[in-house]
């Protein structure tokens, strides 16, 4: 089974408690993502203007999502560089 091949998991119980804390951490966050353009619609725009601004929002976020993983595949090279990019997308998201 390919997933049982994570390199976090050849790490022993270690691995697997931070494979999985990173899991709960990002499904935490996900709320945060999710509900915040519905939220910014309704006290932003008229009610008439509301699904439009909030599908906008929500594709937006999406595409952000797409345009991470070209940027990514495009700027890293090979493993040294993986600490980079994520140096630079923690500096961004802040």
């Amino acid at each position: 089974i390919s997933f049982l091949s994570l390199p976090s998991l050849s790490h022993g119980l270690r691995g697997t408690y931070a494979l999985y804390s990173g899991f709960f951490f990002v499904g935490f966050a996900q709320p945060l993502f999710q509900c915040t353009p519905s939220l910014l619609s309704a006290s932003w725009f008229p009610e008439e203007e509301r699904t439009l601004a909030t599908s906008i929002a929500l594709n937006a976020n999406q595409l952000g999502v797409g345009c991470a993983f070209i940027v990514g595949a495009l700027w890293v090279q090979n493993p040294s560089q993986v600490s980079n990019y994520f140096s630079l997308l923690s500096v961004l998201s802040v």
